[in-house]
């Protein structure tokens, strides 16, 4: 996160005597605090920012700002309702699980582009096809991996679920039709078994 110092000011409060004041593009703290309530909102550099609450930083005393979107009342509640780091080690226990995750996330994405890549079956040569087949083996592994952990990730660290949600229920799906179509050739062209993992993947999504 950038900090506050001489020549880079608090974008809320213009502070530059010290680096309290820390920001990134998803999340201003800005030690000086503020009068707004939560949900108030200011414009910076044309773009609104959201008050959440006083709780932020290492100190657990600073305002906390992200950028707006329009939410509805449950949604402001449950925000209000999130436990906020209390001291040092409890906020870096918070980033590194949320480093932790975008890890997860980000190999979850690249598997889906490896297998959404592959060739066609019926025209790859036979190691391409079986580099296509362990693509898509190892897409659906990652994304039956993932899946029963979405609700925790969303509900923790809502900027990635902002962020990233919709683009994985849509890896989620494509993932699910290319193992059934991936099981239907083994099937039929190879002659292998259905997996009972695949077909509980594909007909589960």
């Amino acid at each position: 996160m950038r900090s506050s110092r001489g020549n880079n000011p608090c974008p809320v409060c213009g502070r530059t005597k010290d680096t309290d004041c820390r920001w990134n593009d998803t999340t201003i703290l800005c030690h000086t605090g503020t009068d707004l309530r939560p949900g108030d909102t200011i414009t910076i550099a044309g773009i609104k920012w959201a008050f959440i609450h006083h709780k932020g930083g290492f100190s657990g005393m600073a305002a906390v700002f992200k950028p707006h979107r329009d939410r509805n009342r449950e949604e402001w509640k449950r925000d209000l309702r999130r436990p906020t780091p209390s001291s040092p080690a409890q906020l870096l226990a918070v980033q590194q699980k949320r480093t932790q995750w975008l890890d997860v996330l980000d190999q979850f994405f690249a598997a889906f582009d490896a297998a959404w890549n592959v060739p066609d079956f019926y025209s790859a040569t036979p190691d391409q096809l079986k580099n296509a087949l362990t693509a898509i083996d190892d897409a659906q592994a990652k994304a039956a991996a993932l899946a029963p952990h979405l609700p925790t990730i969303w509900r923790e660290h809502p900027d990635l679920k902002q962020l990233h949600r919709l683009r994985v229920e849509d890896n989620l799906k494509a993932i699910a039709y290319m193992a059934d179509d991936a099981r239907q050739f083994k099937q039929n062209e190879l002659g292998n078994p259905c997996s009972v993992a695949v077909r509980a993947m594909a007909e589960g999504l």
